[in-house]
């Protein structure tokens, strides 16, 4: 909607897990390298938290897309599942079979399937988002698979990436055999301010925008309603350029950024983010117009871009057609000049300046052969 208006090749501030915006903050950089350290050492679990929207899910998927084509992975998103149904999804995500009902005989299939992947020299892993959401018994299940050994090393490695809530779970005393197998832990937490500019600045550069579209009194407002969270970051600067293309504002200020946040405060405040949106506004604050007149102003832009496009649509095909005549006339040419015709060559001449009075045509010196630069020279 906005993109060719801000000079952008795609919207840059989305919600999707995109490991090509992942902009690696202090923490980020710490995070990956928590989990490089715990999966490089082959043991043990790994374990990555976080709040709501602070990166997790995308930071695992830029994992993802470095490992080494010698490690399987099996990545498990749907968490509200008993051990046994955990163990089924496994087996479905390394492709190692179609388990059953019995427990015995998928436990004996997937074990089969590890010692056969590591003869052939390779890793196994399994990344499990969303973590927090595993019951005791299904993570007592996962304490079991860490069991499977080869000779020196273990035959799979877990990483359990989850909310804070996972970090509490973990210290639950019934689950200290697993607390005790975790050998690599960091916890993601928000963006500071410094932090959150280079985010947004980051962002918009890779969708090859203007890094400085928001002015820093937008960011900082930005900062202050998203409490620093990336995600919620992605959703106020997304709807700030539908606002600014709506407006025609060539840059993003501060009014926007609140006047976003003012009608967005619900969400925000659903995330648990505490933000001063819903605040009457002072005496002379500017207050922009309702979401309804931006509505109206969107569509009669957009009404013009259309008429735009239809214009330059026709302007396409009439360019076409005098390119086709062109071409036309250029084959022709060659003919014409060979033999002119009498009412072409008089149509050429001026009607006010007599036949008599045109200079006759300078006598053309016989070319020899090499000779040409001689006679240009004289």
């Amino acid at each position: 909607m906005y993109e060719n208006f801000y000079g952008l090749r795609e919207r840059p501030f989305t919600i999707v897990p995109n490991p090509g915006y992942l902009y690696m903050s202090e923490k980020h950089k710490l995070a990956f390298a928590h989990l490089k350290y715990g999966l490089g050492e082959g043991t043990g679990f790994v374990v990555l938290t976080g709040g709501i929207g602070t990166g997790k899910t995308t930071l695992i998927r830029y994992l993802l897309g470095r490992i080494e084509k010698a490690v399987d992975v099996a990545l498990v998103f749907n968490t509200n599942v008993t051990g046994d149904e955990l163990l089924r999804l496994i087996i479905r995500e390394f492709e190692a079979g179609e388990p059953g009902s019995d427990k015995a005989a998928n436990l004996a299939m997937l074990n089969e399937y590890l010692i056969e992947r590591f003869s052939q020299g390779r890793h196994a892993i399994i990344i499990v988002d969303e973590a927090q959401n595993l019951s005791r018994d299904a993570l007592e299940e996962v304490r079991l698979l860490s069991n499977l050994q080869g000779n020196s090393r273990p035959l799979l490695q877990v990483v359990l990436v989850g909310q804070p809530e996972l970090r509490r779970k973990l210290a639950d005393p019934t689950l200290t055999q697993l607390a005790q197998r975790i050998t690599s832990t960091f916890h993601l937490s928000s963006l500071e301010l410094d932090e959150a500019k280079a985010y947004i600045c980051f962002r918009l550069a890779q969708a090859g925008g203007n890094p400085l579209l928001f002015t820093p009194e937008a960011m900082e407002a930005i900062h202050t309603f998203s409490a620093g969270v990336p995600r919620l970051i992605n959703i106020l600067c997304d709807a700030a350029l539908v606002h600014g293309f709506a407006d025609e504002l060539p840059v993003i200020g501060p009014e926007v950024v609140q006047d976003v946040a003012r009608q967005m405060s619900p969400m925000l405040h659903s995330n648990g983010t505490k933000t001063s949106a819903d605040t009457e506004p002072s005496a002379g604050m500017e207050v922009t117009p309702d979401l309804d007149e931006r509505l109206s102003a969107l569509e009669r832009r957009l009404t013009v871009m259309e008429e735009r496009f239809a214009a330059w649509g026709t302007d396409a095909q009439l360019l076409t057609m005098e390119l086709a005549a062109l071409k036309e006339r250029a084959k022709a040419a060659p003919v014409a000049a060979i033999k002119p015709a009498p009412a072409q060559t008089e149509a050429l001449i001026p009607p006010e300046t007599p036949i008599e009075e045109q200079p006759a045509p300078a006598e053309k010196k016989p070319e020899k052969s090499g000779g040409f630069l001689k006679w240009l020279w004289g």
